[in-house]
């Protein structure tokens, strides 16, 4: 019963692990900066990942959520 309840535990964590959302946005047509796909998992924190984005919008790129 014990390994059961376990098991199924490492399947729900590992469920919800796997499924989390990817906030990601997709910079395009930017004046000096190449295109990108930025997605907000690829950061340390959340406040960098918003900073990036505020930078290429500021570089006149067209970021739009993908």
């Amino acid at each position: 019963m014990k390994k059961v309840i376990i098991s199924s535990l490492f399947c729900l964590i590992l469920v919800f692990a796997s499924c989390s959302s990817k906030n990601c946005k997709e910079c395009t047509a930017c004046k000096t900066k190449a295109s990108a796909t930025l997605c907000e998992d690829d950061f340390e924190k959340t406040s960098d990942y918003n900073d990036k984005i505020a930078d290429m919008e500021s570089d006149g790129c067209n970021c739009k959520t993908k």
